[in-house]
C-alpha cells in the first residue's frame, strides 16, 4: 500500500509540474520596461478604468515605413491616451497623443527605419477618477515583424504505476512527458517583402526545462 501511494504521490507531482511548465509560457502584459511583453501579433488591444498603468511590448521593425495607427474611446469623460515607441536605450522614436473622447479618437502616425531595429511600445494609461472605461486598440502596420505563437502542446496523462509489474519512476516520468501536436507554424503578422521572422527556440527550450524538472522530481523520490 505504501509502495503505491508512493508511486500515486509521484504521478500527481509529475502531471503538476508538466502542467506548470506549459502554463508558465503565458507572459501577462509587462509593467517593466526591461523585460517588455513580445508581440505576436500586429495589434494591441486594451482596456483601463481611470488608473494609472503603464505597459510596455516589444516587436521588430525591419528596414522600411511602419505605420501606427492608435483608437482610443472612452465611456463618457476625455482623457489623455500616450503611446511611445522607444530604442531599446530608452531613446524617443515616435510619440503619439491622443485626447480619448466618448466618440473615439484615432492618431496615425509614419515612422521610417533605415535598418532592423527592436522596438519598445510605451501605454501610458493616466489617473483619471472620471474615467470608468477607457478602450484603445494600438494597429502595427508595414515593415514589422513579430514573435511566431508558441506551439499547441498536448499532456498525456500520467499512468498508475504498479509495483509489482516491475515499473519505475523513471517508466512514470516517460509517460507523463508532453508530446506536441504536429502543427503548421503561425505566419508572422509581417507586411514588409523583405522582412523575415527570427527563428524561435520557444518549442526545445520547454522540453529541455521540463526534462530537467522531471528528472529532478524523479530524483528526489528515489532517495526517499
Amino acid at each position: 500500500m505504501t509502495m503505491n501511494k508512493r508511486y500515486n504521490s509521484f504521478n500527481l507531482a509529475l502531471l503538476m509540474l508538466v502542467s506548470l511548465t506549459f502554463i508558465g509560457t503565458a507572459k501577462a502584459q509587462s509593467t517593466d520596461i526591461d523585460s517588455p511583453t513580445a508581440l505576436t501579433s500586429n495589434v494591441i488591444d486594451g482596456e483601463g478604468d481611470g488608473k494609472a498603468e503603464t505597459f510596455y511590448y516589444s516587436f521588430t521593425a525591419n528596414k522600411g515605413d511602419v505605420k501606427i495607427t492608435v483608437d482610443a474611446k472612452t465611456d463618457y469623460y476625455s482623457t489623455p491616451f500616450r503611446v511611445t515607441l522607444m530604442d531599446e536605450d530608452g531613446n524617443e522614436l515616435v510619440p503619439i497623443y491622443v485626447v480619448a473622447k466618448d466618440t473615439g479618437q484615432r492618431q496615425v502616425v509614419t515612422k521610417h527605419f533605415v535598418r532592423d531595429t527592436k522596438v519598445i511600445v510605451r501605454v501610458a494609461l493616466e489617473k483619471d477618477a472620471h474615467v470608468k472605461l477607457l478602450t484603445y486598440r494600438i494597429k502595427l502596420d508595414g515593415a514589422v515583424t513579430v514573435e511566431t505563437p508558441p506551439v499547441a502542446v498536448e499532456v498525456s496523462p500520467a499512468q498508475s504505476v504498479d509495483p509489482a509489474a516491475g515499473a519505475t519512476p523513471a517508466d512514470a516520468a516517460a509517460s507523463a512527458v508532453p508530446t506536441t501536436t504536429e502543427a503548421t507554424p503561425a505566419t508572422p503578422a509581417t507586411t514588409a517583402t523583405d522582412a523575415t521572422a527570427p527563428p524561435t527556440s520557444t518549442k526545445a527550450k520547454i522540453k529541455a526545462k521540463a526534462k530537467k524538472e522531471v528528472k529532478k522530481v524523479v530524483d528526489g523520490i528515489l532517495d526517499n
